[in-house]
């Protein structure tokens, strides 16, 4: 499920639910132990009536520390020490930027004593609220009966994913459904892979698809997701009607694997999916001017405030190895206009003499000591705040990549010059949601995550981006 483009999961809207009642018990709690639990205005009303910003401060930062210590992942226990402590760090992260704000704006709060007897009755409450949440049944009450018709490849694709989002997710796979034997039908009926995976099949096959309407009748569905692509048959055409005619919800595989997963499967969609699917982010005029002054806005803040760790950094550099110190490289942005990136330099100074390669990663012997460092703290990407500023690229959207790679990848992918309908960014949904890579399925695998930022692109999804570089630069340094 997604809200504003921004794919989430049960628990996590569970989460969000307690944590917002969790602070405003801890305000009532924290007003209670200091001035007494019958003082006039102590409430929960009296005091959010009374100090409105304030309250608005406290939840909004301890929301934002929250998030970014990973504590609305559904896949983490908090009843374990780690999971725990994760809680109370991000609470006590919160505290003292909270301090630094009450006392810039003194009017309407309620006192530094109160504001940290708030911050340990919540940490105190998260915990106990998380644990009972992590000790219930996971699995919601009311789950969708869904029946997959198609069990080649992106049926398979499909099973797997609801298998894994199983614990809290809203689908209940009761089964899949075959297509015909060949024999009994025209290759064409089915465009979808005809090759099944070799691995056991995540769920089991309950017949053939020429009987849909008799086993929709004995299983009783309450979905059906269709995992084919191409043009459907006539016969599976009616047979779909007649279950839509019993109440049947029917949906398509990229839209529900798009809704669990946040990513589209490129290998598995048709062009008219996307032609008829969401409107590209960057084809709105309004939206790309909304999008270009915030990009500036947070391009001189963040390029000002960069220069405390490039100045060092550089330093380094040119102590380490001898060549310049910063590092240009032509790059493909939006419609493919080629434009010269800026980094700080990571490798020798002779790293490409035979030729453009691939970077691979932390092992690549090409990067020197400094800059594994920068590269794992992501220091050497600062400099692309002068390329968000000149309008080479934005803040969110695809990796920029060189012409070289771009030629084959174009070649070897479907779809795969649609991430150039948007300029490119210094972070994106791809660079946050998966691992560094420099193969053909690793590009695949970002191009998914690239189609489903273009299509679903808001400023609740582009500010969670944000939010979501931050995190991964403090818990998962990259490569």
């Amino acid at each position: 499920m997604k809200i504003f483009g921004i794919p989430y999961q049960r628990r996590q809207i569970w989460y969000l639910i307690l944590d917002l009642a969790m602070m405003l018990f801890a305000i009532r709690l924290g007003h209670g132990v200091a001035l007494g639990w019958t003082a006039p205005g102590t409430g929960i009303v009296g005091v959010v009536t009374h100090s409105t910003g304030a309250s608005l401060f406290l939840i909004c930062s301890s929301l934002i520390t929250l998030y970014l210590a990973d504590a609305y992942n559904p896949a983490l226990d908090f009843r374990k020490r780690y999971e725990m402590l994760r809680l109370w760090w991000a609470i006590g992260a919160a505290l003292p930027v909270q301090l630094l704000v009450y006392s810039l704006f003194p009017h309407g709060w309620w006192g530094r004593n109160i504001a940290v007897l708030i911050s340990i009755s919540l940490a105190a409450l998260l915990t106990g609220t998380r644990a009972v949440l992590c000790g219930l049944s996971p699995r919601p009450a009311f789950r969708q009966r869904t029946l997959i018709v198609g069990a080649g490849q992106a049926g398979h694709l499909l099973a797997r994913v609801i298998r894994t989002h199983e614990d809290h997710g809203i689908y209940d796979l009761i089964g899949m459904v075959d297509q015909p034997k060949p024999g009994n039908r025209r290759r064409s009926d089915y465009a979808d892979d005809e090759l099944i995976p070799p691995r056991a099949s995540p769920a089991p096959v309950l017949g053939i698809a020429t009987d849909l309407v008799a086993l929709v009748k004995q299983h009783d569905p309450e979905l059906i997701v269709v995992a084919l692509r191409g043009a459907l048959s006539l016969t599976l055409t009616q047979q779909l009607l007649e279950c839509k005619a019993r109440g049947v919800q029917i949906e398509d595989m990229p839209t529900v694997y798009k809704r669990l997963t946040g990513k589209v499967p490129v290998l598995h969609v048709s062009d008219d999916w996307l032609i008829f699917g969401p409107v590209f982010s960057g084809s709105s005029r309004f939206g790309n001017s909304l999008q270009r002054l915030v990009d500036i806005g947070i391009g001189v803040v963040g390029g000002v405030a960069s220069l405390v760790f490039i100045v060092p950094a550089a330093i380094l550099i040119k102590l380490e190895s001898p060549g310049p110190v910063f590092y240009t490289q032509e790059r493909l942005g939006r419609n493919e206009r080629p434009f010269q990136i800026m980094k700080l330099r990571t490798m020798r100074n002779d790293a490409e003499a035979g030729g453009p390669q691939w970077s691979q990663g932390s092992g690549d012997p090409r990067v020197t000591r400094v800059g594994k460092w920068l590269r794992r703290s992501r220091i050497d990407e600062l400099p692309q705040f002068i390329n968000v500023l000149r309008g080479d690229m934005a803040l969110v959207g695809p990796r920029p990549e060189r012409a070289h790679f771009v030629n084959q990848l174009k070649e070897k992918i479907p779809f795969y010059g649609l991430r150039f309908s948007v300029k490119p960014g210094l972070t994106g949904w791809a660079q946050v949601r998966y691992r560094y890579g420099a193969t053909d399925e690793d590009a695949v695998e970002k191009l998914c995550y690239e189609l489903y930022a273009i299509q679903e692109m808001s400023p609740m999804l582009y500010a969670l981006i944000l939010l979501k570089t931050v995190q991964t630069v403090l818990l998962r340094p990259g490569s």
